[in-house]
């Protein structure tokens, strides 16, 4: 079993609103995110909030997702993927971290993620393409890391992030090479989100 976990607890200061509730094609960005999620076959999926929460939730109605507040989203994302694996089953094999902003991830990239996993279930799974900029790959998300080093996430320095943990010396890291350069696309600033308008 996989758990997603949706990180949508940042302040979105550079946008000035709740990145989650943005719209594209006359839904909200985290609807898109959960949606895709639900197609890809994932039935465990927790989506992690901030201090915007009863706003989010005013514009959003979850469809089985569980939903969870973390009462500190300053201390940065690592401490809001920790709130979420606190409520993930505990069944799960693994974990998928997904970015809550990063509506345009086409599902068959989750599935080919999920499917690699499947094969290297004792290994990170960090997807990443080329990058149309500088022709460089670049690691994306949504990356799963394996039940077997969840204790990775809850020793780590809040200020490194889930950088500190991939980069762990005992966590192997499996690379899967994807098309999708949604991967790599997030929306942090009005320009952003106009250019994916146009």
């Amino acid at each position: 079993m996989l758990s997603a976990i949706v990180l949508a607890a940042g302040d979105s200061s550079r946008m000035g609103s709740p990145k989650a509730l943005l719209r594209w094609k006359g839904k909200p960005f985290i609807e898109h995110v959960c949606d895709a999620l639900r197609r890809a076959g994932v039935e465990d999926r927790i989506v992690v909030l901030g201090g915007s929460s009863h706003e989010v939730l005013a514009g959003w109605t979850p469809a089985g997702e569980k939903v969870i507040v973390n009462p500190h989203p300053e201390r940065g994302q690592l401490s809001s993927l920790r709130a979420g694996l606190e409520e993930a089953s505990e069944f799960s094999g693994a974990f998928m971290v997904c970015l809550g902003d990063q509506p345009t991830i086409d599902v068959e990239t989750y599935r080919r993620i999920i499917e690699f996993w499947e094969e290297n279930r004792d290994s990170i799974v960090i997807p990443r393409v080329i990058r149309p900029s500088d022709s460089k790959l670049k690691r994306g998300h949504p990356v799963i890391i394996p039940a077997a080093l969840k204790h990775l996430c809850f020793e780590g320095p809040l200020e490194k992030g889930l950088h500190w943990v991939t980069h762990h010396g005992s966590a192997r890291v499996s690379d899967l090479d994807v098309k999708d350069p949604e991967i790599i696309r997030d929306f942090d600033t009005p320009e952003d989100y106009a250019s994916l308008r146009q």
